[in-house]
């Protein structure tokens, strides 16, 4: 059996600016750029619950990669890799 991957990534595209917003700076004659930005959220799972964590998460719009996915850089861990293989 493969080793479980403890750690999920649930990432989502949402708006910026909500619709209002938007028609008052299109108004007001502002020019509007790419209106979207990726979040992500990190989610311990076990294996128990780790499958059905991430059906939830699909039938949400969520998309769900593995915690070491590298799209998902986070500066503030680098230290951590480098320690750990000291």
């Amino acid at each position: 059996m493969p080793k479980l991957e403890r750690w999920i990534i649930a990432s989502k595209k949402v708006r910026v600016l909500d619709t209002e917003l938007e028609r008052e700076i299109l108004g007001m004659g502002g020019v509007l750029g790419g209106g979207f930005s990726e979040i992500h959220r990190h989610i311990l799972v076990n294996p128990e619950n780790k499958e059905v964590i991430e059906e939830h998460l699909r039938a949400k719009g969520y998309t769900v990669l593995p915690g070491t996915d590298k799209e998902f850089f986070h500066p503030d861990t680098e230290h951590i890799k480098h320690s750990a293989s000291a």
